[in-house]
């Protein structure tokens, strides 16, 4: 579980500990990761900040170096902030990058480190799946968060893209769509919300443990989540698969560079 000792992450984490699973929560600060072990007895914690390429790799070797395997991987780490083009606080600075890192270059490179995990130690036929976080935000123009809103719509269509490569495969790839919550992610985001309090949360973590253990590829855990993702029309299946028809790898795409 990565962002796993607060907000969301902590409240999955937690759900999934008290039905009796092993929990590997990841997040960047020792002390958050401390508390979040207090809360759930068991915890296992590595510090890691994703965002970091030998963090990444770092967290799949202490797994393996303690004889542990993984079975779920839940990229649920996230950072947002507001942006303004025509405001000088957003000109004068790079503000992108963090989110871009964060939101959509590390889940994709914990998703390929952990399929390469699998294959290396011969568990790859084995059940698995790859939880990818997502927002509604995903599916909507975002003006205060056009950053967010454009890296989450990337890791929503690598998720399904994902999806179709690993069909005939043991892994299934399930996307999360939660509602706004009261927890620290949107900081400087003022988000109109009856959401409630930490107890919705917890609530809104128990429905996706549960339909992660179902295999339902997409999660919706909110009245607010199936409103917003039912306003937004659907691909029909046919013609995705008559577009990827016409979109191949080539012979020799290995060594195309």
């Amino acid at each position: 579980m990565t962002g796993g000792s607060e907000g969301l992450g902590l409240a999955i984490a937690h759900a999934f500990a008290t039905v009796g699973h092993e929990v590997i929560a990841c997040a960047r600060t020792a002390a958050k990761l401390a508390d979040a072990a207090t809360r759930i007895p068991g915890l296992i914690t590595v510090q890691a900040d994703v965002s970091i390429a030998a963090d990444r790799t770092r967290i799949f070797a202490e797994i393996a170096a303690q004889g542990r395997t993984l079975d779920i991987l839940v990229n649920n780490a996230a950072i947002t902030r507001p942006h303004d083009y025509t405001s000088s606080v957003t000109l004068n600075a790079d503000r992108a990058r963090d989110e871009i890192e964060v939101n959509l270059h590390a889940p994709i490179e914990l998703t390929r480190l952990f399929l390469a995990e699998r294959r290396r130690t011969g568990r790859d036929a084995d059940p698995g799946a790859v939880v990818m976080i997502g927002t509604p935000g995903a599916l909507f123009p975002l003006e205060a968060q056009p950053l967010y809103s454009a890296t989450k719509a990337g890791l929503h269509m690598f998720t399904l893209a994902l999806r179709r490569q690993l069909r005939e495969s043991t892994t299934r790839v399930i996307e999360v769509f939660p509602p706004g919550l009261p927890t620290a992610l949107a900081r400087g985001i003022d988000v109109d919300t009856d959401n409630g309090g930490p107890e919705v949360t917890d609530e809104v973590a128990r429905e996706i443990r549960d339909a992660i253990l179902r295999d339902e590829d997409v999660i919706l855990p909110h009245e607010q989540s199936r409103r917003l993702y039912k306003a937004v029309p659907v691909l029909d299946p046919d013609f995705v698969d008559r577009v990827n028809a016409g979109v191949r790898r080539a012979p020799g795409w290995e060594t195309a560079g």
